[in-house]
């Protein structure tokens, strides 16, 4: 198995948050996992965006992570070269929010 190295410390994978998108929960037994958080905030109201808003959840119906992260579980194990790849999609548009932000920061 690969591992991921932060300095002098090893994991064997990272941990990601369970979304729509995440098709099943992995096991943590026996692991040593870094675990992944993605913040999302508008750029000019620096307010915190958690969830879709009301236009997107209409589109997107009960997937309403924000971020979506996709993936076939929530633990991603390191590829042969050490790298992990992280997937995820940001469904809702910033200028769809009151008061709106011109973009993502």
């Amino acid at each position: 198995m690969q591992s991921l190295s932060s300095g002098s410390v090893t994991y064997d994978g990272l941990k990601i948050p369970r979304t729509p998108s995440v098709r099943s929960e992995g096991s943590e037994a026996g692991k040593k996992l870094l675990r992944l958080q993605i913040r999302v905030l508008g750029a000019t109201t620096k307010a915190a965006y958690e969830t879709l808003c009301d236009i997107c959840k209409e589109r997107e119906g009960d997937r309403d992570a924000f971020p979506d992260f996709r993936a076939k579980s929530d633990i991603l194990v390191p590829r042969r070269d050490g790298r992990v790849l992280v997937s995820f999609t940001l469904a809702c548009r910033s200028n769809h929010r009151k008061p709106h932000d011109s973009e993502y920061w």
